[in-house]
This record gives C-alpha cells, sequence and structure tokens, in this order.
C-alpha cells in the first residue's frame, strides 16, 4: 500500500526551481548596480589622506556652488548646509540632510572613502539614499572632484542639526523599498569622453550630466520617479513646484547662439528672455558662479544635443483641449489692456529691451505648450536673480489683484498670438488650476 508523500515535499519539490530563478533574477539585478560592493558602506579608519590645501578647498568650493549644495542642504531659517529643505515627491516629502562637518548630526565622522561611496553610489553610512539625492549624477564626477567637495565641506562651521523627519506614504517610506527601485531604475553607467567632439562640449557635457544634474529639474520623470531615457532634458513640470523646466536641445534652443545663452546662466538675462521661479534660484546660487569658460561649455553641450524621438508626455501639463489659437484683434479693449498694464516695460511691439525686461515676441517660455509659467508670471509677479552681471534686476508686478479673471484671460492670450506668436489659448480653468498651486 503506498502513502501520498507529504504536501511539503511538493512544495519543496515546485518551490526550489522558483527560488532558484528568483536568486538567479537578483543576482543579476543586484550585478548591474556594480554588485555588492556598490550596496556595502566602507567601514574602518580613515585610510586615505584628504588634501586639505587652499587650492583644493577653493576648487571644492567651485564646485560644491556649481552642485548647489548650499540651496538644496539648507532653509532660508537654517544654517547653510544644515539640512532640512523640503523637496515634495509623488509619495509625500523628504528633506535634505545635515551635511555640515557636526560629528552627531553631520558628517564629520564620515571618511572620505565614505563620501566618495555616498556621492557615487548613493549609500551613506546609514543606509540608501533616496534618488531625490542625484547620485545618479553625481557618479560621474571624477575622484579628484568629490575629494575637493569634501575637502571644502570639512572646513565649514560645524552645525548640531537634525532636519524633520521624512512624510512618505508606503511602499516609499520603506527603506527596504531603496533596494528594489534601484534594482528597476538605477543602471551606472560611466560618462567616458567622446572623442572628436572637443573640449569645451566634453567639459559641458561632464556639468550638464554630471555635477549640475540639470536632468532632475529638465527631465521628464517615468514609473515611480524614475528618470525617463527617452526623454532625456526634454522638458518637465518640477515635482511639487509648479513650474516648467523647458527642454534643453538643439531644437528648443534654436533662437540661442552660445555666447547669448553663456551669458545667461550667468547673469539670468539675455535677450531672448529672462530666468524667473526656480531657475533664477539656480543661477543666483549656483551658475552665476560659473567661469566664462564652464558657461561657454555648458551651452556648446546642450546646444547640441538633438530632440528625443519619442515625444513626451506632458502628463502634468495643463491641459489646453482643443487647440485654439489664440489671436488678438488691433486696437480692441485687449489691445488698450496691453497697453495699460504692460506696453511700458515690454514695448508696443512686444520685444521688450535687452537685458532688462524680457521681451514678449517670440519668446519661447510665452509660447510654450505649458503654460504655467507665463501664467505663474502673470498672476504673482516674479523676481529676476540679482546677480554680478545683473545687479540691479526688474521685477515683474502681480496682477492677480489688478486684473479679473476675464481680463487676465484676455491679456495672456492677447500676448500669446500677437507679434508673430502663434500659440493655443488658455482657459479660464487652467488659470483658475494654476492659482492653487504652490508658490514656493
Amino acid at each position: 500500500m503506498s502513502v501520498a508523500p507529504r504536501r511539503g515535499w511538493w512544495v519543496l519539490i515546485l518551490g526550489f526551481p522558483l527560488l532558484a530563478l528568483l536568486l538567479a533574477v537578483g543576482g543579476v539585478l543586484i550585478g548591474a548596480q556594480g554588485g555588492f560592493e556598490a550596496l556595502r558602506v566602507p567601514k574602518g579608519a580613515e585610510s586615505q589622506p584628504l588634501a586639505t590645501d587652499a587650492a583644493t578647498v577653493a576648487r571644492g568650493k567651485y564646485l560644491a556652488t556649481l552642485g548647489n549644495c548650499v540651496t538644496c542642504h539648507s532653509t532660508r531659517s537654517s544654517e547653510p548646509l544644515a539640512g532640512g529643505r523640503a523637496f515634495p515627491a509623488e509619495f509625500g516629502v523628504l528633506y535634505s540632510s545635515n551635511i555640515t562637518p557636526d560629528m552627531e548630526t553631520g558628517i564629520g565622522r564620515w571618511t572620505t572613502a565614505q563620501f566618495r561611496h555616498a556621492m557615487k553610489h548613493g549609500v551613506g553610512p546609514n543606509g540608501l539614499l533616496y534618488p531625490a539625492f542625484p547620485f545618479q549624477n553625481f557618479q560621474h564626477l571624477e575622484t579628484a572632484d568629490v575629494d575637493a567637495i569634501f575637502a571644502w565641506l570639512k572646513q565649514q562651521p560645524a552645525v548640531a542639526s537634525t532636519p524633520p523627519s521624512n512624510t512618505l506614504s508606503a511602499p516609499a517610506s520603506w527603506r527596504g523599498a531603496l533596494l528594489a527601485w534601484r534594482m528597476l531604475f538605477h543602471r551606472p553607467q560611466p560618462l567616458r569622453e567622446v572623442p572628436g567632439q572637443g573640449e569645451a562640449w566634453n567639459r559641458g557635457r561632464y556639468l550638464v550630466e554630471g555635477l549640475g544634474h540639470c536632468d532632475m529639474c529638465h527631465g521628464e520623470r517615468a514609473a515611480y520617479g524614475s528618470l525617463s531615457r527617452e526623454t532625456h532634458l526634454s522638458g518637465s513640470r518640477i515635482p511639487g513646484q509648479g513650474w516648467y523646466a523647458p527642454a534643453l536641445n538643439s531644437q528648443a534652443l534654436a533662437r540661442w547662439d552660445i555666447d547669448s545663452l553663456a551669458t545667461y546662466l550667468r547673469t539670468g538675462t539675455a535677450s531672448h528672455g529672462g530666468a524667473y521661479g526656480p531657475m533664477a534660484e539656480v543661477i543666483y546660487s549656483s551658475l552665476q558662479h560659473l567661469s566664462s569658460g564652464d558657461a561657454e561649455a555648458i551651452a556648446t553641450y546642450i546646444t547640441s544635443l538633438p530632440p528625443p524621438r519619442i515625444v513626451p508626455s506632458q502628463r502634468d501639463a495643463l491641459r489646453l483641449g482643443p487647440v485654439v489659437r489664440a489671436r488678438s484683434l488691433a486696437g480692441g479693449p485687449v489691445t488698450a489692456l496691453y497697453q495699460r498694464h504692460c506696453a511700458d516695460c515690454h514695448g508696443d511691439d512686444g520685444r521688450g529691451r535687452d537685458g532688462i525686461y524680457p521681451p514678449l515676441a517670440g519668446n519661447p517660455g510665452v509660447m510654450a505648450a505649458d503654460p504655467v509659467n507665463l501664467i505663474r508670471v502673470t498672476l504673482f509677479g516674479a523676481a529676476a536673480p540679482v546677480t554680478a552681471g545683473n545687479p540691479a534686476p526688474h521685477t515683474m508686478p502681480p496682477f492677480i489683484d489688478q486684473l479679473g479673471e476675464d481680463d487676465l484671460v484676455a491679456l495672456l492670450n492677447h500676448v500669446r498670438g500677437s507679434w508673430g506668436n502663434d500659440a493655443s489659448a488658455i482657459t479660464h480653468s487652467q488659470l483658475r488650476a494654476v492659482r492653487s498651486l504652490p508658490l514656493d
């Protein structure tokens, strides 16, 4: 008489191949991260001397400035680099860490090897870092540049400050989920010099794709907050901010030459427009300090990039609905409205004043498919950055309390449909949607 095998044996027989398959897939995915070493924090006492001479520290300050370290790791009320700045994300809010050399709450106990590892692999002494920290960009930095930044940070005042805890919904709140995210979306890739492109182009690429982490704002987001490779630098809504970062490629920047774009990066103003919103902050705190050579290198690189083959989804854009072109009737009430509120600065012909008031005619920001920036600036006003090249910028006054909704819509569409502009009409519902966006 035969005895039926116990159910547990069948589980083992059927489960072993599945377990073997999962282990094999996991091994491949971990290998794609650079293996277990990439996920393991270097331990032990400091064994690598860190150069702290004046030249290295000065270079570290320059590099940290271009990487915008102070802005991201500070709040308006905190000490520089003490952390606490909020970064809204799809699954909640992340807060930047304290990167002062405080021994308890900052990076004072970190070794050179640990700082390198955090920068290049996104794994610090406290574990995996959220990809809001742009380690996918910083992986491209040369080790000497990483060490120079660390040397400068070590020279800054230590501040005992613990940032607020992240407020994230599950599964983003589970640190273990970060490993799954990395295995799905992070693929470390070297940024090798491209022969034949020239020194300026390669330097610009290093700054844009590495230290500058430009795709964190100008790149479209894919699943679970990852950056889409197919629409790299193709323009996107900045997560949690309600501003649109335009595309950076030869098509989007067709009106710019290298000199004018380099000037814009260092001053926040140029003949084609001015910087407002998050870009004004980046220029004020970071890009105005670019050397002329680095500014030209960035301009050289981004004006050479081809537009993406895949059209960006613009899933967060203000929906325009049926394409109705904004047109303006000369001499009508809307023209008088423009003359009364706008012409003194932007001119009857919409050309503005070079380097002072941005033009409206032919301005890519005015004609953007996602009109959120134009509506925001019109409603709430905006300030251009104060820079060495533009020490007394003029500001855009807010019109939210000066004009009614009908007049605002009419004025916006007058601007989008005059002087050769040919953009889709803005609706009342779009204007109302922008009123609810965060102002910070």
